[in-house]
């Protein structure tokens, strides 16, 4: 298993020139315990944590030292460096004031045995991923036992099957499909006349050869495909579902009765099981790895 199949993306991030209060408010709304710092261009500064809040708010203790001659030296170098650091993060104004550099990193394809290994430092609770320079997401470790709940979960089928049971199955509506016989004529009156944005292909002349058009329809979307044959029940709007798995949501819905065909590979990267509802009007499941 690999970073990329745990870690939580698009990261939430803030810049260097953040301020404090509002790094606060984003780490209480979205209930995180840190965020990846970035620069003006949006490469890696570092992160900053609650960690960094809390030792901002705490009550400095300044170290014991010893006068020798006319100088002083702490009598306890760690305690020193905690206090250096505390005034630090007092003092700071902005996130980039209180970020922590050089943390560990990983990528997308860096096995995930790897980051539990870095992760095995009680220092490191969060692990940015990144593609080249920029990024992409984090690993936590909330994502770490998330992933552990279900491989317990896994060695006790009741759990396994309850667990099934209490998550939905379906991750809301992917897509609404119309097939169509006058792509032409379709493509104007959705664009033209009710105002939708053509996601693709985009800015072309004359869509009449296309089989596939794909409009933004705000909360979903609407496709419009020139492989129907006007046949009722078959070629009415399909309603399709975004799921994790096509495979796994496939068998939690035969088992209540939906009627499903066998997955299949509708392009590279997206996998589909097409059913019908109790009247014989399609749906389909959908899942992406693009």
């Amino acid at each position: 298993m690999l970073v990329r199949d745990i870690m939580s993306s698009p990261a939430l991030t803030v810049t260097a020139d953040t301020h404090i209060p509002e790094v606060a408010r984003l780490l209480r709304a979205h209930q995180i315990s840190g965020m990846p710092v970035l620069d003006a261009n949006g490469a890696l500064l570092g992160i900053v944590t609650d960690h960094d809040l809390i030792l901002r708010n705490a009550p400095v203790r300044e170290p014991r030292y010893f006068a020798i001659l006319s100088g002083y030296i702490p009598l306890n170098l760690e305690e020193h460096r905690h206090y250096k650091e505390q005034l630090r993060h007092t003092m700071a104004v902005t996130a980039g004031d209180m970020t922590e550099p050089d943390v560990p990193v990983v990528a997308p394809d860096t096995p995930l045995e790897h980051a539990m290994e870095l992760m095995l430092d009680p220092s490191v609770t969060m692990l940015p991923v990144l593609e080249g320079d920029a990024v992409i997401g984090v690993v936590t470790r909330t994502d770490l036992v998330r992933l552990i709940e279900k491989l317990e979960g896994a060695l006790d089928p009741e759990a396994a099957a309850e667990s099934a049971e209490e998550e939905p199955v379906l991750a809301g509506m992917l897509e609404v499909i119309l097939y169509v016989q006058n792509m032409g004529a379709m493509v104007a009156f959705y664009r033209d006349k009710l105002g939708l944005e053509i996601e693709g292909p985009a800015d072309l002349d004359d869509y009449s050869g296309e089989s596939w058009v794909l409009f933004d329809a705000g909360a979903t979307k609407l496709a419009l495909h020139s492989g129907g044959q006007g046949r009722t029940g078959e070629d009415t709007p399909m309603i399709v579902f975004a799921v994790a798995d096509v495979a796994a949501s496939r068998a939690v819905l035969v088992e209540r009765g939906v009627e499903f065909g066998e997955p299949f590979e509708a392009a590279p990267g997206i996998t589909v099981a097409h059913g019908k509802d109790p009247e014989g009007n399609p749906i389909a499941l959908e899942a992406r790895s693009l």
